[in-house]
């Protein structure tokens, strides 16, 4: 290895290495803009495409030029009012979103099991926080976006929310019929945000879930993760009238926008617009024949709509890979990087592989492949396997209230009664046990101290010590 230049040497020895990319983002390293001959030009000049705000190229923070234009023809696709390019991830399209529908010390409903952007949004806006349950379908982390009864039950116990906070789809590419639900609440006077993080495809063919932007006050939409746009471009999609989205998008961006980011973010647009529909419906046919000789291998499951429950869906373009009793998703994602295949990300009983319309027959056939000569006994895993239980303690202080203590160290056994600084959320399933604000009591400690012994990383917990108020 060059040690005068680590990153370098080793993003290069990755590159390689020829892997099978089932991971983001969605351009999967270049390949999805060989689409065409635009594409393939773009990609080709990358290095020399490296520009800043000069002339005829326009102002991302006060756009009056192309950029104007390429964020019209955005907001046409998704039947949006105003669409916004965003260089720095979908991180700055939740900040923005918050901070232009809310006002400080409003109350809204999030999900327990948000992104950590929200998280942060929620605590530097001085918001008050109304959890919404998550749920979770079986042991070894796979969890459920909430159904309709825990978003209505948030509201009850609610006292003046003014809005919501949803991802739709979640990680794992599962959704839930989620239409009636937003139009009812906006209904009601809520600000409805959508983290549509990992659905920029959706909507395009009647085979993907529905994409709802037309319906909420703001999404946030990943173009970075399913479509071919460099990493860190994101869309946020507006139909609320708010006067300062302006300011609050430019405010979270940085003031040196990448025209490279930006243009990949007008060729996703054009590729989704143009060659969507006919390249997902083909990669959603490939997709379901190798899911089932996949499947009749009886060493792995793929899941599909009928292993979720009712009003359920997941999407199509995602292998969600679980394993029987006993095998470790992460011992199988190794397994798979040894084959030079790189999957999504791994949880304790499978993982998540996320396609794409680039290259998939013979990326889907090497699957096959290396999952056919897979020995069993290579994963398993004798590791007790902790099933997830949500506690929701009691709230004392709001996220943000917290940090206007000085914050002291205590040791599990002495914490029931104490106030959480820090969230603790063990992986898998990466939801909260206890969130900043909260009251630790007996089942919190025994769920963290089940976590810890087997062996679980678990943020927020430094050697069975915690950060108090």
């Amino acid at each position: 290895m060059n040690n005068k230049l680590p990153l370098v040497q080793a993003l290069l020895n990755y590159h390689d290495e020829n892997n099978i990319l089932f991971s983001m983002p969605g351009n999967k390293a270049g390949e999805g803009f060989n689409r065409d001959e635009t594409g393939k030009k773009f990609a080709e000049n990358l290095g020399f495409l490296d520009i800043t705000e000069v002339e005829s190229l326009d102002n991302l923070h006060h756009p009056e030029g192309v950029i104007k234009e390429a964020q019209k023809l955005l907001a046409k696709l998704y039947k949006v009012k105003k669409a916004y390019f965003l260089v720095n991830g979908s991180s700055c399209g939740n900040l923005a979103s918050i901070f232009s529908a809310f006002n400080e010390g409003d109350e809204v409903l999030v999900e327990r099991n948000c992104h950590r952007s929200v998280y942060n949004g929620i605590i530097l806006r001085k918001l008050r926080v109304t959890f919404i349950e998550p749920r979770v379908q079986a042991e070894g982390g796979l969890f459920l976006p909430p159904d309709k009864d825990a978003i209505y039950s948030a509201i009850d116990k609610s006292n003046n929310p003014k809005g919501i906070i949803l991802t739709y789809p979640n990680y794992f590419g599962i959704t839930y019929d989620i239409e009636d639900i937003i139009k009812d609440l906006k209904s009601k006077g809520l600000k409805i945000i959508i983290d549509e993080a990992h659905g920029a495809h959706f909507g395009i063919t009647d085979k993907l879930p529905k994409n709802v932007a037309h319906l909420a006050d703001y999404t946030v939409v990943s173009a970075h993760k399913t479509l071919p746009a460099l990493t860190g471009g994101s869309y946020l999609l507006v139909n609320d009238e708010s006067q300062e989205t302006d300011f609050y998008v430019s405010t979270f961006m940085t003031t040196s926008p990448s025209y490279l980011i930006m243009a990949s973010l007008d060729y996703a647009r054009y590729y989704l617009e143009t060659y969507g529909k006919s390249d997902y419906e083909e990669l959603i046919k490939i997709a379901e024949m190798w899911k089932d000789k996949i499947n009749d291998l009886n060493k792995v499951k793929i899941l599909s709509k009928k292993d979720l429950p009712k009003f359920y869906d997941i999407d199509l373009s995602r292998y969600v890979i679980t394993l029987s009793k006993g095998y470790s998703g992460h011992k199988f994602l190794d397994y798979l990087r040894k084959n030079h295949i790189q999957a999504e990300m791994s949880f304790h009983s499978g993982l998540v592989l996320i396609l794409s319309p680039f290259k998939i027959e013979e990326s889907l056939q090497r699957l096959y492949e290396v999952i056919e000569k897979l020995k069993m006994e290579e994963i398993k895993d004798n590791s007790k396997v902790i099933s997830f239980n949500l506690f929701i303690p009691k709230k004392a202080l709001e996220p943000f209230e917290v940090f206007a203590y000085q914050e002291k160290k205590c040791g599990l056994d002495n914490a029931v009664g104490k106030i959480a600084r820090d969230a603790i959320v063990p992986y898998p399933p990466g939801i909260p046990i206890i969130c900043p604000g909260e009251i630790f009591n007996e089942e919190i400690i025994k769920a963290v101290k089940a976590y810890l012994k087997a062996g679980c990383t678990v943020l927020g917990v430094d050697k069975e010590n915690i950060n108090i108020v």
